[in-house]
């Protein structure tokens, strides 16, 4: 980012890349370890209902690449519904709150999270999900929530993330040179981002 731009334009330009980018940094991730985890479990116990899901899943996925969100959202909420007891239900709930993002519905989009991580059984699938709704709870000014949220999140893999988050609530919060912080943390830790240069920068002006 240029150094000549103002600090206006710098948070413009943060706002932008986020509605551009920002669903796609956890969520894609969401619904892809969720895909690959359902596959694993369905190939490990091929019984009647597993097979049903999956099929919802499949069905849910396609309506939802080609942007056919009414479709899928329909079609995920009945794999909540049939998939219970199975993984697929916590992938139809995530899939629900990446189409309640795209539709700008973000109370939704936390309820359906907060499904999520209740319906997997998978623990690093449910820090995943654990990133993605703190993520969503900064956003709607519910900091200290998701601040009990991040202690839930542990281990090496998810440390960038984390810091970077943890940065988003000391900012949303006033203290810059904590969340500066927090953001060199999780640059240190590899996550570096453009979106995470960007909130750095801003603070830097």
């Amino acid at each position: 980012m240029s150094s000549y731009l103002t600090d206006e334009e710098k948070a413009e330009a943060i706002k932008k890349w986020w509605v551009e980018n920002g669903t796609a940094v956890i969520g894609g991730l969401v619904l892809g370890v969720a895909g690959l985890f359902g596959w694993n479990w369905w190939t490990d116990r091929q019984d009647a209902r597993a097979e049903s899901a999956s099929e919802l899943y499949s069905m849910a996925l396609t309506q939802f690449s080609v942007g056919q969100y009414t479709r899928a959202s329909a079609v995920a909420s009945e794999l909540t519904e049939k998939g219970r007891g199975t993984p697929y239900a916590a992938v139809g709930w995530a899939m629900i709150a990446d189409i309640a993002v795209r539709q700008q519905q973000d109370e939704q989009a936390i309820h359906a999270l907060e499904q999520a991580r209740t319906s997997t059984p998978d623990r690093g699938y449910r820090q995943i999900l654990s990133l993605r709704l703190a993520r969503h709870l900064v956003a709607a000014d519910r900091l200290d929530e998701a601040e009990t949220l991040l202690g839930e999140v542990a281990g090496d893999a998810f440390a960038g993330l984390r810091a970077e988050l943890r940065g988003d609530i000391a900012r949303a919060r006033g203290d810059a040179q904590r969340a500066r912080e927090f953001y060199m943390e999780a640059r240190a830790a590899g996550n570096d981002t453009e979106f995470l240069r960007l909130k750095i920068d801003e603070l830097s002006a």
